[in-house]
């Protein structure tokens, strides 16, 4: 499966998106969250490649005060893949959660501490 999302982490929130939309022309747009995230489009409509999102570290746990990158990979069932991901020795660093309006995403790592997230695609999810 084809990762569709990135995630960018950052100190700086606001210098970080400064930054990008000069060097890259990428165009954020504020993404209804209960903290500043903002999702990325990287790039024309059509173009090769994925979108992605920016936020804050002290929004996200799992970034344990560091700047970090994490892609999401599509699954058709987050439960059957947790179960895939912990039966091949991998965790879950943040569990299912709904993302309204998008889908079901999990946090999780390989046996290695690499993390990535899975998202099922569910536009009910609440």
């Amino acid at each position: 499966m084809k990762p569709i999302y990135f995630d960018f982490t950052v100190k700086d929130l606001d210098s970080a998106k400064t930054f990008f939309e000069h060097v890259f022309k990428w165009r954020f747009d504020r993404f209804p969250m209960p903290y500043d995230y903002y999702r990325i489009q990287a790039g024309a409509e059509g173009e090769l490649g994925i979108d992605g999102g920016i936020g804050a570290i002290a929004d996200t746990p799992t970034a344990k005060g560091r700047p970090l990158t994490q892609v999401t990979i599509p699954v058709p069932s987050v439960d059957d893949c947790i179960s895939l991901i912990e039966e091949a020795g991998g965790r879950v660093i943040e569990p299912k959660m709904a993302i309204p309006g998008i889908g079901w995403f999990a946090a999780c790592a390989e046996p290695g501490g690499l993390l990535f997230g899975i998202m099922e695609a569910d536009a009910e999810a609440r």
